[in-house]
């Protein structure tokens, strides 16, 4: 009887133990799937929010498709004007106050938003640059337009336009951006030696009335201007519209960058004698896988040129550019 009762404990405690060591392993399991499917927070700081503006419309739904497929809980902000440097540092430091895993940011300027951003790295916050560097490559991983480039294709643009006595304006767009500053090195650098017939660069601060004015200003001190060539949409589009309501459609030919209906339309007028265009939704896209794959401990590249096209009046209604001119037909 005494050895039964024994073999029975036993058999009790082995049972005991199991059971115990299964609930284990099944909380353990449990708390890694938690994990697993815990949502990754990321904000983006844009320049802008503009429903106007074709750019930030196609970039912002790159990011905003990339957030559903991977599942990350996305929120979007920005100041109400591009130009507007002090508001979007504002909009850094609330963003590292909520300590999301990643945040994707827009530098407003290439200098005056650094030390808003090296809180972010400070405070162990992935930082993803979209559309925009800054002057230390502090970031974690930066997806953008090769701007220098893209400004040599403006500059190309600009060259067939050319006559011996050309005199040419530049409309650019945010002073001390790096957009800017690389689109105008390349148009420069494009241009070699006839760069000296560049004889005023404005800016818009990316605003389309302020480039109508400047535009105006610029035609008034510069009648001999035949060539105008506009650095983002805001800047082309202002300088169109000047050169149009002045009725000098004739004698001053336009180069354009980016590619909302305004442009487009204007590009099929023959207003605009060519435009380049940015490829907004994959830069938007791959900023935010950029930003997930870094969060998994995946490699990434870390400088990711999402590309342009030069796109002429000719060759608007081919499919390649029809793909890069309306992304979501």
């Amino acid at each position: 009887m005494g050895v039964i009762k024994i073999m029975k404990n036993k058999k009790v405690f082995i049972s005991f133990t199991i059971a115990v060591v299964l609930i284990l392993c099944i909380s353990i399991l449990s708390q890694c799937q938690s994990k697993d499917k815990q949502e990754i927070n990321i904000i983006y700081i844009s320049k802008v929010l503009d429903e106007n503006n074709a750019f930030w419309i196609f970039l912002i739904e790159g990011v905003q498709t990339a957030a559903k497929e991977y599942g990350v809980n996305l929120t979007v902000v920005a100041p109400d004007l591009e130009s507007d440097v002090e508001k979007q540092n504002e909009l850094i430091e609330a963003a590292i106050e909520q300590r999301p895993d990643a945040i994707l940011l827009s530098p407003a300027d290439h200098k005056k938003t650094l030390l808003a951003a090296k809180k972010i790295k400070e405070a162990g916050i992935k930082l993803i640059l979209v559309d925009s560097e800054m002057e230390e490559p502090i970031e974690d991983a930066l997806i953008a337009t090769d701007n220098y480039e893209a400004g040599k294709k403006v500059g190309e643009l600009v060259k067939n336009l050319m006559k011996e006595d050309s005199k040419i304006a530049i409309v650019s767009h945010v002073k001390g951006t790096s957009t800017a500053i690389e689109r105008e090195a390349g148009l420069r650098a494009a241009l070699g030696e006839e760069e000296t017939k560049i004889v005023e660069v404005v800016f818009s601060n990316s605003e389309y009335e302020k480039a109508y004015q400047v535009t105006k200003e610029l035609l008034e001190a510069h009648p001999d201007v035949d060539i105008i060539a506009g650095l983002n949409e805001y800047s082309a589009i202002g300088a169109a519209r000047a050169v149009r309501d002045l009725n000098l459609s004739d004698s001053i030919k336009l180069v354009g960058f980016d590619s909302s209906k305004e442009e487009i339309q204007l590009l099929e007028a023959g207003i605009f004698d060519g435009i380049v265009v940015q490829k907004a939704f994959n830069m938007g896209y791959i900023g935010l896988e950029t930003a997930v794959k870094l969060l998994n401990g995946e490699e990434v590249l870390t400088n990711i040129d999402s590309g342009s096209n030069i796109v002429r009046k000719n060759d608007i209604y081919t499919e390649e550019n029809q793909k890069l001119l309306f992304p979501f037909r």
